[in-house]
This record gives C-alpha cells, sequence and structure tokens, in this order.
C-alpha cells in the first residue's frame, strides 16, 4: 500500500512539472520583444509610445503601447511583417500622426502602413493602404497602336499612356503586328509602397502612395499610379494623381 501511495504521489509531481514546463514554453512563445520607443504628443499632452514583436526575421504579435503621462495607456494591435518601424510626422494637423509601416516580404514590394491620430484616451485610424486600395480604383485597357488607357474609378479623369517602351516580348503578345490589340488587358494591383514626403512650400508632410501597373505578368511593370494626398479633418484626401515611368 505504500509503494502505492509514492507512485501517485510521483505522478502527481510529474504532472505538475509538466504543466509548470509548458506553461513556460507558450510564455516564450507568446512574449514579445522591444523594437522603437518614440515621442508622442496630443495638444499640450505628451508621452511615449513603444512599438513591440516577436521573431528576428518575419515580426509576429506586433503592437504599439501607448502612453500618455497621467493617462491609462492602450494597446493598437497592427499587422505582422519584416521591419517593422514607427515614427510620427506633421501633416500639417494640429497633432503628429503616428505612422506604421512593415513589409510583407511577397513579390512586388508590398507593405503595410496605417495612420494613427493619437488621443490620451484612444486613437483612431487615419489612414490604411488596403482601404485606401479599395476606395480608390483604377481601371486600365489597351488601345490600339500601343496605346494604354487609365481611369480613375471615383473622379471619371482619363489619361492615355503610350506604352511602346514596353519589353518587346510581352509587347507582341499585346499587340499585333497591324497594331490591334490581341493580348489581355492591364491590371492595377493595391498599393504597394507609401511613405510621408516633405513639402518645403508650407513645412509639412504630404503622403505618397504607389501602385503599380502590369500586363502579361508581374515582372511587365508599366509603371505606378502616384498619388499625392494632403490631411485635413482628420482624413487624407488626394489632390493630385500622376503617371511615372522609369525612363
Amino acid at each position: 500500500m505504500k509503494k502505492y501511495f509514492n507512485l501517485v504521489w510521483v505522478a502527481i509531481l510529474l504532472i505538475t512539472l509538466f504543466g509548470c514546463f509548458t506553461n513556460n514554453i507558450v510564455f516564450a512563445k507568446n512574449s514579445v520583444s522591444l523594437i522603437k520607443t518614440i515621442a508622442i504628443r496630443s495638444g499640450k499632452n505628451i508621452g511615449v509610445a513603444n512599438l513591440y514583436g516577436n521573431g528576428e526575421t518575419f515580426i509576429t504579435d506586433i503592437k504599439v503601447d501607448v502612453n500618455f503621462y497621467n493617462y491609462q495607456s492602450y494597446t493598437i494591435l497592427l499587422e505582422d511583417g519584416y521591419s517593422p518601424s514607427i515614427e510620427t510626422f506633421d501633416f500639417g494637423g494640429d497633432d503628429k500622426l503616428l505612422f506604421y509601416s512593415s513589409q510583407t516580404g511577397g513579390s512586388g514590394g508590398y507593405g503595410n502602413y496605417q495612420i494613427y491620430l493619437l488621443r490620451p484616451n484612444g486613437y483612431k485610424l487615419i489612414y490604411d493602404d488596403k482601404e485606401n486600395s479599395k476606395n480608390t480604383t483604377f481601371n486600365a485597357k489597351f488601345l490600339p497602336d500601343g496605346i494604354m488607357k487609365l481611369e480613375n474609378n471615383q473622379t471619371k479623369t482619363l489619361l492615355s499612356v503610350d506604352v511602346k517602351y514596353m519589353d518587346k516580348s510581352f509587347f507582341k503578345q499585346i499587340f499585333a503586328k497591324d497594331g490591334s490589340v490581341i493580348g489581355a488587358d492591364p491590371y492595377v494591383n493595391y498599393i504597394s509602397f507609401v511613405s510621408p514626403a516633405f513639402n518645403p512650400a508650407n513645412g509639412v508632410f504630404r503622403l505618397i502612395s504607389y501602385r503599380s501597373v502590369v500586363a502579361v505578368a508581374e515582372v511587365n511593370r508599366l509603371g505606378y499610379i502616384v498619388q499625392t494626398l494632403e490631411y485635413e479633418k482628420e482624413k487624407f484626401s488626394s489632390v493630385f494623381t500622376e503617371f511615372a515611368i522609369e525612363l
């Protein structure tokens, strides 16, 4: 009987130790490291924002803890990616906005880009590259004799581009010798890159977004639809759009 009780106690001890061990493993897996700390400001209120993540290359569990002095801190959950970073920029409003970026690592150079308006007791998402891609759309179509027509579906503005600079192997798959269109239409990708850009004329930052236009294959990039956005009344709006190619 004594031997039986000893075996029971050994079993209980092993189960307890195993539970503690596995709990430690879970804790280590979910732990995050401090990546960057920046100063933040909202009106006369100041504080710090701490960026955290888990991993060495592709960073997961990314979040930013916002702490205004004399206020309770709060957390913003962010998209996973490579090289996550935060910074604040003066886009012409009363407060500096928090700009977050990370890279997806996929083909095409895509990233994650969000901008937040920080308040002492909460935040507001001002800009998201995925939402902007869905809300501002473009249509592209080939016309005879090596012409591509771009249209802004919201403003109905049209732009014609001579695409004879295209790689000849792809050009021949789209246009016949007589100039007629025999291939598929071009495709406008979602926004792949977003960057603040300083405007020395008024001393504030604007926001520049880029989305590629491709045909036949992703490698055949015809150029980029580039939009310049300005911040006003807690939102970003396009002030002009252009098409950029590599000369």
